[in-house]
Parts: structure tokens; sequence; C-alpha cells
């Protein structure tokens, strides 16, 4: 992955980069004030600023957050090694809320120690790898993501700050005030817009908002709307032009998540239905998860093309590829065990069998714009496997196998793939599949994938699994995105083996 020197840095603020957003914040030391790359204010003097790796280093080492740039940007994308993998899961967990009070309840806030068991490492093995890879602690960054919430929910929404307060995972009103003060320099209520959009309230215990969604470009929204489209369960997900909107299930009820992929500049638009406001921070996070949001796609572009020459038309026609999520690696789970041997839209057929079959209706504040129902519950699908899936009854036992396994989703990844490795019916390809969509594990290659193979062919690039393999090593630690360039470049008109 590039690294920049600070004279690169810069040069990034002077020209308003807006690719740097996340990757660095600038602290200004005549203000006070740090910002991201490319706030429109007047640029520093070179002499003024310091550069650190993240928001919350920022705020810990004493700077107040720009009004006018936020700054919003997503978290820096860890780099592809043990220390960084362990730094974006912590983060991830974070901003899900994992260090987050609940407010109005006698629950004691989570602790740092409760984060790094999560993660199955000590506490000082947690502190080292985000103090090296971010600049900070867990605690600042889980303070960082309280404020920005908070913002969000400030400017997007009427609500009592009382209100807000839960949903951005304060643990009092108090500690809103205090926060907010701290790192914005004034009161929350100052941060609420004097003019512009409405702002978004149904009124009624359903909270309807929109959230803007940093996100680092280039980004391939085309090619996330195309791969979802292929796959919506009617009811569940739709995709209209580049408008994606599917059902979720969240931590106190139902939600609906709908994004314009299609814009082309600045961040992307958010708009929640959610049955409890309290699930704000999940949603949120779910959201950049299933799209990816948090890639480096600078950083995975010049990596693909200098390791792969074959690949360079393919990322030049396609720059910033993501990987398109599933809400949780059962869910992903589902759909590799039924997708083994067979095509996607013969899976997808599979899957609407089992939601017309299970799903639960919205409720009729949520329903709306193509969703009308949540998405199937994996173990209650493979429960009744045999009323739905239409194939060998192997591949049922599987289902059982695999979705009635207590898997911790959230192990280190070559613990998670041992875990679905020793399923029965549980080969590479499925575990590659699903750790890829399940955890966004960067660096898989499904084996044995036809589509790949026929991709690799036409290219140039292999002619067998095994010299595909071989092909596709050379692209790591980005051998997800490698796949993903492939199946796109295998779902085109002529071809209809994708997986």
């Amino acid at each position: 992955m590039e690294t920049l020197d600070d004279e690169q840095r810069y040069a990034a603020i002077a020209a308003r980069d807006p690719r740097f957003d996340g990757e660095f914040f600038t602290c200004v030391r005549t203000t006070g004030i740090f910002c991201r790359p490319s706030c429109p204010a007047r640029t520093p003097g070179r002499v003024s600023v310091t550069f650190v790796p993240s928001a919350a280093a920022a705020v810990a080492a004493g700077y107040r957050a720009c009004k006018r740039c936020g700054p919003l940007a997503p978290p820096r994308g860890a780099d592809a090694d043990p220390g960084g993998d362990l730094a974006a899961r912590a983060l991830d967990l974070i901003a899900a809320g994992a260090l987050d009070a609940e407010l109005g309840t006698d629950a004691p806030a989570p602790h740092v120690a409760d984060l790094a068991a999560l993660l199955h490492v000590s506490e000082r093995s947690l502190h080292r790898a985000l103090l090296e890879h971010t600049g900070a602690s867990a605690v600042a960054h889980a303070r960082m993501a309280r404020a920005r919430r908070a913002h969000e929910l400030l400017r997007g929404t009427d609500r009592p700050l009382g209100e807000i307060a839960a949903a951005a995972g304060f643990g009092s009103e108090r500690q809103l005030h205090d926060t907010v003060r701290a790192i914005y320099g004034v009161a929350p209520s100052t941060l609420r817009p004097r003019s512009g959009r409405p702002l978004a309230d149904t009124g009624t215990a359903t909270a309807e908002l929109r959230v803007d969604l940093a996100v680092r470009r280039p980004f391939d929204g085309a090619g996330l709307a195309a791969w979802f489209a292929a796959r919506a369960v009617p009811g569940v997900e739709s995709v209209e032009g580049l408008r994606w909107s599917r059902a979720v299930r969240l931590p106190h009820g139902p939600a609906v998540l709908g994004v314009d992929l299609g814009v082309a500049e600045g961040p992307l638009p958010l708009t929640l239905r959610l049955a409890d406001l309290r699930d704000y921070r999940a949603a949120v996070a779910l959201v950049r998860r299933l799209l990816d949001l948090d890639a480096d796609p600078r950083g995975i572009d010049a990596g693909l093309t200098a390791a792969v020459p074959a690949l360079a038309g393919l990322v030049a026609a396609r720059p910033g590829v993501r990987i398109p999520g599933t809400t949780s690696v059962a869910e992903a789970l589902l759909w590799a065990v039924v997708g083994q041997q067979v095509t996607v839209v013969q899976t997808r057929e599979q899957i609407i069998r089992a939601t017309d079959l299970l799903a639960e209706p919205l409720p009729e504040p949520l329903s709306g714009g193509g969703s009308t129902r949540l998405p199937v519950d994996p173990a209650r699908a493979a429960d009744r496997a045999e009323e739905w899936f239409r194939g060998p009854a192997a591949r049922r036992r599987t289902l059982a196998a695999a979705l009635g396994t207590d898997v911790d989703a959230e192990a280190p990844l070559a613990e998670l793939e041992a875990q679905l490795l020793a399923i029965p019916g549980v080969g590479p390809w499925t575990a590659h599949y699903a750790l890829l969509r399940g955890r966004r594990a960067i660096d898989q290659a499904p084996p044995r994938d036809a589509a790949l193979l026929n991709a690799a062919r036409d290219l140039g690039i292999a002619e067998d699994h095994a010299a595909l393999q071989r092909a596709l090593a050379d692209a790591s630690p980005w051998r997800s995105y490698a796949a993903l360039h492939l199946w796109h470049h295998a779902a085109t008109p002529t071809r209809k083996d994708t997986p």
C-alpha cells in the first residue's frame, strides 16, 4: 500500500483532494482545528500543520473538529498485515457500538477488555495494534464515533437530545453535551441547521432520516448495483437503476436501508427507516460493511495492476471495485452452500422459495419502496430445507450442519476458516466465498470456481484451476478484488456462469 510523506500530504490538502479523506487528517496548530484533506477552507501554511492517521488521534491530541468539513471521513483503511487486520476488525466493532452504553439501562458500559476478548486477543495487543495503525486508543475511537453519530443526527433529524444521546451511544444526555463541546467546540443545539434541507422525522416511534456516507473514490457503484440486482430477493432487496435498498434485522428491530450508488462525487446519500432510533449506529456500520466503503481503492487498484498486469484493462475500466457484503457470515454461508455447483440464477430461485416460505412481513411504517418483508433467517431456512430446497439430500444435510454449528464469526480469519472447513460438506470454495462476502476478507479467491476460470481464459491469465490460483497468488493481499474483477468480467452479457 502506498505510504505518503508529509510533503505529499500537504500537496493533497492544497489540492483539496477527496481521494485522501480518511487516510490522514490535518491538524492546524494556530487554530487548534483538525480537518479532512478535502476541506474547502483556506489551506493553512505548511509550518502550521501536522498530520495524524485518524480523527480520534487528533481529538486525543487536543484538536477540535472543523465545522466546515465535518470531518466525517471514514476511518483509515487497514494495512494488509495481522496488526492492520486486527485494527480494522476493532474499528468495525467500535463503529457498530461495541463500546457504547445503553442509555436508560442499569447495564454497565462495555470495557475495552470485552472488545479484546471478542477479538480473541489481549487488551494490550489490541491497544498496540490500534496505536500503531491509527494513532489512538479504542476509547478515543469510541468517543469520536459517538460524536460523529451525534453530529449526523443533530444535522439530519429534529429528535430530542435525549433520543439522540441514546442513538449515538452515550450513557447520558450530559455525556452528549460534554463530548460535543469538547470535539466541536459548541453546544449540541448549535449544530442543528438553521436553514437548508428539511429535517427528516416521521413524528412516530419509527425514525426516518437521511445521512451522508463518506466514501473514498473511485467507487464502483455500478458494479455493486449489478451484483445486488442479480441476487435480489423480491420484497427484501431491490435495485432501480443505481438506487439500492434492502430490509435488514437490527438489534432493536427491523429497518430498511437505501443508498444511491450512482452519485459521482462526494458522499453517498443513505436513507434509513428504523423501527428504533437506537439502531442508528448499527445500521450505518452495516451499510459501510455491505458496500465496502472503507476500502482503499487507490492502493488496491495500483497493487492489482502492478502484480497482475493482465488485470490492468479490467481495473482501468472499472476502478474502485468493492466487495458486495452480506449482513452476516450465516447469510453468506446460506448463499454459498445453496450455490454449490449451480448458477447464480438457480441459487437465487432457491433463496426466493425459502423467503416465500419463511420470511416475515415488515411492519407498515417501514414497508414500501420495494421492501415489504425481512430476509429469511438462515438457521430457520436450514431447519426447513426439505420444504424449499430442490437439490441433493447431501446438500440439505450440509445446510443443517453449516447453519446449525455455533461458528464464531469474529474469530481471526484463519481460525474462522478452520471452523468452516470442519463442517461436513463445506469445502474450500464454500469457505472462501463465505469469508469474502460475510467477513469482507480481502485476500480470498475461491478455488475451482468455474466463472473465475472462464474469465481468466478469456484474458489469457490461466487455462486451468491450478494455474489460476498461482496467478492470483501474485495479487495477494488483494485477491478478493482480483476475483471481483474476474466475476464482473464473467457477468458480461455473453456469459451466464457467474457464481
